[in-house]
């Protein structure tokens, strides 16, 4: 049993994991479209 909970706790830690790398990869991709619009604007 006791190995059973650490496997849904782990489960819980992967999800979590992919949750913040998917929203460092957006907030990367915002980054850089905002830079995009800046330099098309200023440059």
């Amino acid at each position: 049993m006791g190995k059973n909970k650490r496997k849904v706790h782990t489960q819980k830690e992967e999800k979590q994991a992919e949750k913040v790398i998917k929203i460092v990869f957006v907030s990367l991709i915002i980054l850089a479209l905002v830079l995009v619009v800046s330099f098309s604007f200023f440059g």
